[in-house]
């Protein structure tokens, strides 16, 4: 029973970093949530309440990237604030929409605010890159959070 506790909590796992990449999963926390289930299975022998609250910190801190890279990615490209609050509109409104509403969203919501600003395609197109420049960075960052999860269960628990 313990061998497929293991093997369902890595599975799980990888579920996870998967849904890294594809907005419709909710990756980290699945993955958190897969540690916290074997570790209450296992009785947190292993997998002890200090893991969970450094595994629990690294979540929450992935949610926060998660919500701020394409916003960043906006200010980095020089978005002014009307910019910046229309890639993050972009962001909720695009979570509607899954996959695709996640990547145009804010690439739409950042253009459409820095052109009322500017009036200027040129730098409202800029703005937009620099947003999806952020969000492929924000993901980047889960996957490779995630994967450094992984790899600290498998050193946990064998």
């Amino acid at each position: 029973m313990e061998i497929f506790a293991k093997i369902l909590a890595i599975v799980v796992m990888l579920i996870g970093i998967a849904g890294s990449i594809m907005p419709v999963l909710p990756g980290i926390p699945l993955i958190f949530l897969a540690i916290l289930g074997y570790g209450w299975f296992e009785g947190f022998n292993l997998v002890g309440v200090h893991y969970i609250a450094i595994i629990g910190t690294l979540t929450l801190l992935s949610l926060l990237v998660d919500y701020i890279a394409g916003v960043w990615g906006a200010k980095r490209a020089g978005s002014s604030k009307l910019g910046m609050f229309g890639a993050a509109l972009g962001i909720i409104i695009g979570m509607f929409f899954g996959p695709i509403g996640i990547l145009v969203g804010p690439l739409v919501g950042a253009f459409a605010g820095e052109y009322l600003v500017l009036q200027n395609v040129s730098q409202a197109i800029n703005v937009a890159a620099g947003t999806v420049v952020g969000i492929f960075a924000g993901i980047a960052f889960k996957v490779l959070l995630g994967i450094g999860m992984l790899i600290s269960f498998l050193v946990v628990i064998f």
